[in-house]
């Protein structure tokens, strides 16, 4: 048992933290993203970061994907896609992130004459750069989106298997979950599998624990985005107990996009108390407002999560991370260090 007479709020602030599920395109900052709005032309709606903040108020699911889509045109040059990952990744570090997995969709800019190519290269530049000058580790997870169809999703692996190993370490799928259910995406996720890819996979979200299923059985993955709706199907939340299959549990997106009314609503602590590999992340930490730093805090606050809970979170999201064993073993006694220290 954890003992201390420091602040709780500090010592959450301070403690070493994983971050497993943060999309890129999510993360931005409204200063950097008003400029870029500023630098391309303007928007008559958009006069101030305050009318910017205004604008990331979501209705549902539907609207929040919607506006996903409106501020990705203001991303149109490899640099603003360099200078945004180093930022994000800057942000991370001083929130004492030590290790993280990230999503990044470079389909969603070809529309401004964008290549997936350069795009790429671009995050992987701003990732590497931030890693040399805070000591932040992290690895790129290609999210293939839902939203362009299953059809293509076969050429969107060929695009960005170049960069495996180089960067970027497993393929993901987001979007509209209920429009684009996963299993019509099994021969990529197979095709995947085979090349080297990690497996990750958005389900039981907007869906239901049917797309968890498809993710699980068709898709074989190794993790789960999000997975909250697995609540549901009492057989299923017992076959992820049984299988330690890791969620990447997001509780305030999942009030943002009104899957859930309340915080004490969400089934996070009741998943956690099942004894699933349940992680903790920020999702879209610009668009719905509240940092990896900030779900701790609420997990602690609202949920009543011990400090020996919160340690145990981290642990879990190391177990659940797309890494070697060697460097598991070297996060895992950073964070023993940290929590020694304050016994």
């Amino acid at each position: 048992m954890i003992q201390t007479t420091l602040n709780y709020g500090e010592i959450i602030r301070q403690m070493p933290k994983i971050e497993l599920h943060l999309h890129l395109e999510g993360a931005f900052t409204f200063e950097f993203l008003f400029g870029l709005i500023q630098k391309y032309g303007g928007d008559p709606g958009i006069m101030t970061i305050q009318d910017l903040q205004n604008k990331f108020v979501f209705k549902d699911f539907s609207h929040f994907i919607e506006t996903w889509f409106w501020k990705n045109k203001y991303f149109r040059r490899p640099e603003d896609f360099e200078a945004s990952t180093f930022y994000t990744l800057e942000n991370l570090h001083r929130q004492n992130v030590i290790y993280c997995e990230v999503f990044f969709s470079p389909w969603d800019f070809t529309s401004s004459g964008l290549k997936v190519e350069e795009i790429a290269e671009a995050t992987i530049a701003g990732k590497v750069k931030a890693e040399n000058e805070f000591g932040i580790r992290c690895n790129l997870i290609a999210d293939i989106v839902r939203d362009y169809g299953a059809g293509g999703a076969i050429n969107r692996l060929k695009q960005i298997t170049p960069f495996l190993n180089k960067g970027v370490i497993g393929l993901g799928l987001g979007g509209s979950e209920q429009k684009y259910p996963a299993q019509d995406f099994a021969a990529v996720y197979h095709e995947a599998r085979k090349l080297g890819f990690h497996l990750t996979a958005h389900a039981g979200e907007a869906a239901g624990p049917e797309s968890v299923w498809a993710a699980v059985e068709q898709l074989g993955v190794e993790r789960i985005g999000h997975g909250v709706r697995a609540v549901e199907d009492t057989r299923l939340v017992e076959v992820l107990k049984q299988k330690q299959i890791p969620l990447e549990i997001c509780i305030t997106s999942n009030l943002k996009t009104q899957i859930y009314p309340t915080a004490e609503a969400h089934p996070f602590k009741y998943l956690f108390e099942q004894g699933l590999r349940v992680t903790l992340n920020s999702d879209d930490p610009t668009m719905f407002g509240a940092t990896i730093t900030d779900e701790f805090l609420l997990a602690h606050e609202q949920l009543h999560f011990s400090l020996d809970d919160l340690q145990k979170l981290t642990g879990n999201a190391i177990q659940a991370a797309f890494i070697p064993t060697v460097l598991k073993s070297d996060l895992n006694r950073k964070i023993e260090t940290y929590w020694q220290s304050i016994k």
